[in-house]
């Protein structure tokens, strides 16, 4: 009778898991997205229901925890490597909020991707050695992690006071998501390896490969796709940057009818709520500048104009609200001026808002 053999590991089987991670490549890029509106007045419970939904939709995220886990080889030392990756995202996470570091988010989110290959290939050699560097490593991913965490919230909108509580719960509900999604992700290996017995082994070197392969394809998907869609990190040609200086135009404006209502209950209304027109009108009447936008303005515009109402410069005297009857991207307004913006240039609307106070406080004797 011949000896058994035992499976062995063969790198050309895993053909079909590339091409399944090439198929999958574009849903790399919002892997690190927040899914909200852009408004930094939301309830305080919506930030643990972000950090929830993040956590839960992260794969790349998990695919890391998942490679750890696997690595560790034992509950106690898995506890330890998870908590250090904790450690570090909660921190450059309520660092980086508080002090207002924003990173290139294409940058981090390719470290990120580089970390799966990092703990993919770390897996298809084998255990680590001295765990005290890879846990060391660990924790400096988690770190990038959480700057990537930063990056994203702040772009969503953040108000000037009480950010610490809510990046605090922003960061609960990205662990309870963690905690959900790493016990599904036990359970369901668990009752995989219980039937695989002798092949357990060439099974963990397949899943670490395809970590590996998932990460780098990601990595290489992200820094391919960074320049479209305009984002924030495009370079400005002199030309752009001569067309935005024209975008927007000044207009003398009539003094609005009395419409009576009183003050907003805040400064910013989201692309889907309805601010009282009664109550912009009073406001108007007293000085303060509105400023009207298009619901369909790019969630990336509607953070720039969240981002500039709950500035220190606007002071309480700046509200924006969302407008379906104008054609015009942005459109503001005081008592006596007028404001039209053909782009959504923020930069406009900042020198408005900055010579309607100057003018303000030059009538009223400084």
């Amino acid at each position: 009778m011949s000896a058994h053999v035992p499976p062995r590991f063969k790198p050309v089987r895993l053909l079909p898991v590339f091409l399944l991670a090439l198929l999958a490549a574009p849903a790399s890029a919002s892997a690190h997205a927040l899914f909200g509106d852009n408004d930094p007045n939301r309830p305080l419970i919506d930030y643990l229901t972000l950090g929830f939904g993040h956590m839960v939709c992260g794969w790349d995220h998990l695919l890391f925890i998942t490679g750890v886990v696997l690595l560790a080889g034992g509950l106690r030392s898995a506890a330890k490597l998870v908590s250090l990756f904790v450690l570090g995202h909660s921190l450059t996470l309520l660092v980086a909020t508080l002090a207002g570091w924003k990173l290139n988010a294409t940058l981090v989110d390719v470290v990120i991707a580089l970390s799966l290959v990092y703990v993919g290939v770390q897996g298809i050699r084998g255990r680590p050695e001295n765990f005290r560097v890879f846990g060391a490593v660990v924790f400096a991913f988690g770190l990038v992690h959480g700057l990537g965490l930063s990056t994203r919230l702040q772009d969503l909108g953040l108000p000037e006071d009480g950010i610490v509580g809510r990046v605090l719960l922003f960061n609960l509900g990205v662990e309870l998501g963690q905690l959900v999604a790493l016990t599904v992700i036990v359970g369901i290996g668990t009752l995989i390896v219980r039937g695989l017995r002798e092949r357990r082994a060439v099974a963990a070197r397949y899943a670490f490969a395809a970590i590996a392969a998932s990460g780098f394809i990601a990595a290489v998907v992200i820094s391919a796709t960074s320049g479209e869609g305009g984002s924030d990190q495009d370079p400005v040609t002199a030309e752009q940057s001569k067309e935005d200086a024209t975008a927007c135009t000044q207009t003398a404006s009539q003094p609005p009818p009395s419409l009576g209502g009183g003050h907003p209950t805040k400064q910013f209304f989201g692309p889907t709520e309805q601010a009282p027109e009664e109550d912009l009108g009073h406001v108007l009447g007293d000085g303060l500048v509105i400023v009207r936008y298009r619901p369909d303005l790019a969630p990336a515009h509607v953070t720039e104009l969240a981002q500039l109402v709950s500035a220190p410069e606007s002071q309480s005297f700046v509200i924006a609200a969302p407008d379906s009857e104008q054609d015009e991207p942005l459109r503001a307004l005081t008592v006596q001026r007028g404001l039209t913006c053909s782009k959504p240039d923020m930069a406009g609307v900042t020198a408005f808002r900055d010579e309607w106070f100057a003018y303000v406080r030059e009538e009223r004797g400084g």
